[in-house]
């Protein structure tokens, strides 16, 4: 039986990782170039405002504004894995060629977030209105980058309260 286990567990040790791993360019620019930022200044009294950037050093910093104006930062280092399937992720989807939709905001209180993204070869400002991020590509932009930040996408979605 021994002889078994260790024939198995031999077998195991010697299996090479098989999984291809992708790729991915990373951004040639210095360390403390903003690689992603994405930021939105509420136009409503009761949201926050938030102001997140991913360096080439992996350092991301978040910036809150509540509200009631009290203002919060938090910085962590974001894994190379992390960082690599990010960037790989925003190149597939061409967020620079995102275009706005309307000229308008669709609510009084609608916010306009900007995505920036300086990948070394590719390099925009997106500005939409935070209806136009909640559509299609857009949305998958922009979430891209809220699931690394973790500390949300855009404002919600303006409530009526008429209907309450």
């Amino acid at each position: 039986m021994r002889i078994v286990w260790a024939i198995v567990v031999l077998s195991l040790l010697s299996c090479e990782n098989r999984s291809q791993h992708k790729e991915v360019v990373l951004p040639r620019v210095p360390p403390e170039t903003v690689v992603v930022g994405w930021s939105f200044i509420s136009r409503s009294p009761d949201r926050r405002s938030m102001h997140v950037v991913l360096d080439a050093g992996r350092r991301l910093t978040t910036t809150t504004r509540s509200a009631d104006g009290t203002m919060m930062s938090v910085e962590r280092t974001v894994s190379k894995e992390e960082y690599a399937n990010l960037v790989d992720r925003l190149r597939t989807l061409e967020c620079c060629a995102l275009r706005p939709t309307s000229k308008e905001r669709s609510d009084p209180a609608e916010a306009k977030p900007l995505l920036e993204l300086e990948l070394g070869d590719v390099s925009c400002e997106v500005e939409l209105w935070d209806h136009e991020w909640r559509e299609g590509r857009a949305r998958e932009c922009g979430f891209a980058f809220a699931q690394v930040h973790r500390a949300g996408f855009v404002p919600d979605a303006p409530v009526d309260d008429s209907q309450r």
